[in-house]
């Protein structure tokens, strides 16, 4: 007996050993736990519901999250410049098959009370064996592009709590800028301790968009164990992350999410002239973080697009037409650059 407790004492209490094998394994059940929001979130999608939002509550669980000064060096606030170019193999729609190509730039600016951003997307569709698809043989769309801008506001209540409001516009669009693309989200919350090493951020608010008004939850929870610093977690809609920070130069991520956003198509779209593309996906992804200089962050990202959906709207805002999408793989390079 003796002996053997002795071979199981160093797996027992708190022993170094001991938590990292828990760390290890919490972090692949909240791996598991992002697969399954990411399959919550394309059901949802199933419904028809837009997904314009996607960028407001991203932008305000970054930023409930740098609250606890956990996510961000003193030297990174201020000015940050960031491109991202992602592509996404074919995947099925209706018989025919698409492919991605996505190219992403970013301004912001954050004083850590007062953040700034303001972003241009653009994404290139090819489409093969156009002939399955009801629009006499043409592509519905070939490049869809948005204007995104965003301002946050966040601070302290009392003890612990922080509480934060944002406001955020986005302007979707075919061929031209038109205001009948534009769409608007206002979020409010708060951030609050569930003990040392867990924090909660819950909130809500509305999304206007070209075709509906929503309802937008917003419910995180963030894991720092004290034990490992190296490791934190992120669990909520509309984003799940596990990030492990190997050093001062390198890191990983485990990363669940949504993709997405609304159009409003061109008077000579096939599809739905003047009227509007909604694009709603599901995406995980494993990244490798590299920081070669201070302020300069180059990722390389392995994606799974998973199911989603397309859905066309008419100009007049009613539902023409949902197109299931089918899971396909992809790549995708970020760089950053903070002042």
């Amino acid at each position: 007996m003796n002996r053997l407790w002795h071979y199981c004492r160093p797996l027992a209490g708190d022993s170094p050993r001991a938590r990292i094998v828990q760390q290890v394994v919490f972090g692949l059940g909240l791996l598991a736990a992002a697969l399954l929001l990411a399959a919550i979130s394309e059901a949802r999608a199933a419904e028809g519901e837009g997904v314009e939002v996607e960028e407001a509550l991203g932008t305000m669980g970054a930023a409930a999250a740098r609250q606890d000064g956990a996510t961000k060096p003193a030297w990174g606030e201020g000015l940050g410049l960031s491109g991202e170019g992602s592509y996404v193999a074919p995947a099925k729609v209706s018989g025919a098959s698409m492919s991605v190509w996505q190219e992403e730039a970013k301004i912001t600016y954050d004083t850590g009370t007062v953040g700034v951003d303001l972003g241009y997307v653009t994404g290139q569709y090819a489409f093969s064996n156009v002939g399955r698809l009801p629009f006499a043989g043409q592509a519905p769309f070939e490049r869809l592009s948005r204007l995104e801008a965003g301002l946050t506001v966040q601070g302290g209540l009392w003890d612990d709590i922080s509480g934060f409001v944002g406001l955020r516009g986005t302007m979707g669009y075919e061929k031209a800028l038109t205001a009948r693309g534009l769409g608007g989200t206002a979020l409010a919350g708060l951030s609050l301790p569930l003990g040392r090493q867990w924090r909660m951020t819950v909130g809500g608010g509305v999304s206007l968009t070209p075709v509906a008004v929503q309802a937008v939850p917003l419910l995180s929870f963030r894991y720092a164990p004290d034990s490992l610093p190296e490791l934190t977690a992120e669990l909520g809609f509309p984003r799940t992350e596990v990030a492990w920070r190997g050093g001062s130069w390198w890191g990983l991520r485990l990363t669940g999410g949504i993709e997405g956003g609304q159009y409003r198509l061109a008077e000579d779209n096939p599809a739905a002239p003047d009227g509007v593309a909604d694009l709603f996906s599901a995406r995980v992804g494993a990244w490798v973080d590299v920081y070669p200089a201070r302020g300069l962050g180059i990722s390389l990202g392995a994606l799974y697009a998973l199911p989603g959906t397309m859905t066309l709207y008419r100009e007049s805002g009613s539902r023409l037409k949902t197109y299931d999408t089918g899971g396909a793989p992809g790549g995708a390079l970020r760089l950053r650059y903070d002042f």
